[in-house]
């Protein structure tokens, strides 16, 4: 990716890791790669490192506080659009998330996890396969490799394993 002797030269303008705390040489190379590389749009203002210049932007704004999306309806501003769009189910009343155990309803997806959890602790997503419960979405991909092929049905998607239904 770089030249060894680019990254030497580099390194000491690395010697501290995303949350300013020093680190050692060898990590300091790894986070200059993976910076450089895969993230190379850095925040000015605390470090943190994105693919791409439009998802940069939009973290700033935690730092500057600058809120362009504005709600029509009451005025209240969000420093990002999908923010926004949740927010505006206030006025309409929209409630596209719903619970498979209680048919509960809600505005928003983390709203609705929270939820899930006040079945007794369940987690948000259970296996059709085994009835396993994972407590995140990256846990049932994970679980999902366990199982055999053949024990998988053709018509499986991984929406199947929500306990909630989306209508959005």
């Amino acid at each position: 990716m770089f030249p060894f002797s680019f990254v030497q030269e580099n390194m000491t303008k690395y010697s501290f890791n995303r949350r300013r705390q020093k680190t050692s040489p060898a990590l300091t190379l790894c986070l200059f790669v993976f910076a450089a590389g895969d993230h190379p749009y850095e925040c000015e203002f605390c470090g943190s490192c994105f693919r791409d210049e439009s998802t940069l932007k939009g973290h700033k704004r935690i730092h500057t506080g600058e809120k362009p999306y504005e709600c029509n309806g009451c005025g209240k501003k969000f420093s990002l659009k999908h923010q926004l769009e949740t927010h505006y189910r206030v006025h309409t009343g929209e409630k596209p998330f719903e619970c498979k155990l209680c048919h509960q309803r809600s505005r928003d997806y983390s709203a609705m996890i929270k939820h899930l959890r006040t079945h007794n602790g369940a987690s948000p997503y259970q296996c059709t396969i085994c009835l396993e419960y994972c407590p995140s979405l990256s846990a049932m991909q994970k679980h999902m490799k366990a199982h055999k092929p053949e024990d998988i049905p053709p018509d499986w998607r991984i929406e199947k394993t929500y306990l909630y239904l989306c209508y959005v």
